[in-house]
């Protein structure tokens, strides 16, 4: 039987969207991959009039300061909000305490411009295959690239026995012209397929929304997990993980589901129907849905 769908807000400002603070994933919430959406810097100012507070949790599979000055970039001033995690921060951090079974020497998967995740620890890149100890897996060579692509690599790294090092648990992106692009976590999916071992890094898993209300605490001392509101757009990572902490969860509709929903615009109000079809069919439900993040009131 299909679940009743969650009710449906055009903006933040709904009542029962209320809370002390709020967890934001970046892409599909204040971004579309190439610039911010346009309601998006004035609801976080919104927030900061109220003294709210904001952290962003990102599967950017790079350190904090490269998003800020990114976001930055396009419209979303660091002033907006209190503090900024990713993914990338989490795998650099486990990395510098030392991973089990782990050498010094990783064969690296990702973009150019990502390359120096673990800059000024005591690890190096491999030259190749043969003499890598683990592999740092922040996606694919080329944006675009899918999966597949890498089979026969990963294959050789099975036969290795190489540990992988998965630093963005996303399987997918949505780009801003509605194509999908596959991202480290599918990569690190068909390693496991192959008989490789993972450890992953980010949303949905739990470490990452404990480092989450442990940085909140530091500004909202009695902070407990039912007083934050999490908004994302990935009913299998963003929501499915804060719900696993006790956060609340507002799913905005128009990111990675987009298409799931029949949504043509940014904005666009989805039907219940098929919001109750796509929760029904992931067997994730959130607590309220999102039209976007935005303020109108």
């Amino acid at each position: 039987m299909r679940d009743a769908p969650p009710p449906i807000y055009d903006s933040l400002d709904a009542p029962n969207l209320a809370a002390e603070a709020y967890v934001l994933d970046v892409w599909g919430v204040l971004w579309d991959g190439i610039q911010a959406y346009p309601e998006a810097a004035a609801c976080l100012l919104e927030l900061r009039r109220q003294n709210k507070r904001v952290l962003l949790l990102s599967n950017a599979p790079r350190r904090s300061h490269h998003v800020i000055f990114g976001l930055a970039n396009i419209g979303i001033a660091s002033h907006l909000f209190d503090g900024i995690l990713t993914s990338g921060d989490l795998c650099r951090e486990a990395c510098a305490a030392g991973v089990d079974g782990v050498g010094s020497a990783y064969h690296y998967l990702g973009l150019e411009k990502d390359r120096g995740l673990l800059d000024g620890l005591p690890y190096r890149e491999a030259p190749g295959l043969h003499a890598a100890d683990f592999i740092l897996n922040l996606g694919t060579r080329r944006l675009g690239e899918g999966a597949e692509r890498y089979r026969d690599e990963l294959v050789q790294a099975c036969e290795h026995g190489l540990l992988m090092l998965c630093a963005n648990p996303d399987r997918i992106i949505v780009r801003s012209d509605g194509t999908a692009v596959d991202c480290a976590g599918a990569l690190a999916d068909l390693y496991a397929k192959l008989g490789g071992a993972v450890q992953s890094f980010g949303k949905p898993l739990r470490p990452t929304y404990d480092a989450c209300l442990a940085q909140m605490r530091t500004w909202l001392p009695e902070l407990v997990p039912s007083e934050v509101l999490a908004i994302g757009d990935s009913l299998a990572t963003d929501i499915k993980g804060a719900q696993a902490a006790g956060f609340r969860t507002a799913l905005v509709a128009g990111g990675i589901h987009g298409r799931d929903l029949g949504l043509l615009d940014h904005g666009e109000r989805p039907q219940p129907h098929q919001v109750a079809a796509l929760t029904t069919r992931v067997g994730v439900r959130p607590d309220t849905v999102l039209s976007a993040f935005r303020w109108n009131a």
